[in-house]
């Protein structure tokens, strides 16, 4: 979860013709004694170059296919791998002037488990408040002693580093340089759209993982009836989807509301990200969850019924122009199979959700 408390537009941009040298010394004040390694994309800087190159693969994958799913460069990307989970100040500032557009810290392994450890302990000392202050150190210990030799799920951050990068990507695309006030997850235009646009950015086994999800939830409510009225049922109701705000809002909020009691922690710029574990992460996730398997569906459904798998190029800008979807959708420029309203592509999508998930494995789902 990437939580953006105040960005500014890039000022300069370097020659299009620059090394991927000169991009590391572009990044000079932030990247002294530090590693840094580059593309024609973007830099990533860590401590350790080995983990630097391997982050910067990530990132590129992602530029890569924001560059086919968009039909444009995506903006310069510096990713940030840090103990403390932040790029503020100076830093956040020198990096922008810079040109790089997306600005993104990481949590390094250290600094993941140290805010890991944090959320255990702010979970255990609320449920525990009218306990002794031993007992309550005693529960912390033994629910940290519970993660250790857990690392990070192998290939999360070659999902999840594009994924961030991605909903910076898209808004810089489609509203360059506004900042956008508190209160909204992104980009200005409808939160399902932000968050397919930084769904469509994960590697191939995260996107397939999630349509693997997708398939057994929806397997199940069709073998338990489930679909006759397909309102009652959020994973399949577009008009609800399409209308909804996205869940990471209420976490942004309780983050910024956790960061202003911690002095210090609530820059004026920059952007900071936040690791939880426990109770605070498993809340956000039971809200969480359907988001993004719709949003990676939908992106789905959409590429194949227009036979345009970069079709997200123009919805985009469709947005950028401040028009909704059902006005995209009544538009005349073409759109494949889609039909021309909300109510219809309703119909449409649970017709092509039939066809994708046969009733023999909804069948065998019972």
């Amino acid at each position: 979860m990437m939580l953006t408390v105040s960005a500014f537009a890039a000022l300069a941009l370097s020659a299009p013709g620059s090394s991927t040298a000169d991009l590391c010394a572009l990044a000079a004040p932030v990247a002294s004694g530090r590693a840094c390694a580059a593309s024609e994309y973007g830099i990533v800087i860590s401590d350790d170059l080995s983990r630097a190159r391997e982050l910067l693969s990530h990132a590129d994958s992602g530029a890569q296919r924001f560059q086919a799913r968009f039909k444009q460069q995506p903006g310069r990307f510096a990713v940030i791998d840090t103990n403390d989970g932040k790029v503020v100040g100076d830093a956040f500032a020198d990096l922008k002037k810079a040109g790089f557009v997306a600005v993104l810290p990481w949590l390094s392994p250290a600094g993941h488990r140290l805010q890991i450890e944090a959320s255990l302990r702010r979970a255990i000392e609320a449920q525990m408040a009218g306990a002794p202050s031993e007992v309550r150190e005693s529960a912390v210990q033994q629910a940290i002693a519970q993660i250790t030799d857990k690392p990070t799920p192998a290939g999360q951050e070659a999902g999840a580093i594009p994924h961030e990068l991605g909903h910076i990507w898209y808004a810089e695309a489609f509203w360059p340089g506004l900042t956008v006030a508190g209160g909204h997850y992104g980009a200005p235009g409808p939160d399902w759209m932000d968050e397919t646009a930084a769904v469509l950015m994960e590697s191939d086994a995260f996107t397939n993982g999630r349509i693997q999800q997708f398939g057994e939830r929806y397997l199940k409510l069709r073998a338990d009836n489930q679909l006759a009225d397909p309102t009652a049922n959020t994973l399949v109701d577009l008009p609800r989807f399409f209308a909804s705000n996205h869940p990471g809002v209420a976490r942004g909020q309780a983050m910024l509301s956790e960061l202003r009691r911690e002095p210090g922690s609530l820059p004026q710029n920059g952007i900071v990200i936040r690791a939880s574990s426990g109770p605070e992460a498993e809340k956000f996730a039971e809200t969480a969850i359907l988001y993004y398997l719709q949003s990676t569906m939908l992106a789905e459904y959409l590429a194949e019924r227009t036979g345009d798998p970069s079709v997200f190029a123009r919805i985009g800008a469709a947005f950028g122009r401040g028009q909704t979807i059902e006005e995209w959708l009544a538009s005349p420029e073409g759109k494949g199979l889609l039909p021309a309203t909300v109510a219809a592509l309703q119909a449409d999508w649970l017709s092509w959700l039939e066809l994708r998930f046969p009733a023999q494995k909804a069948a065998a789902a019972n």
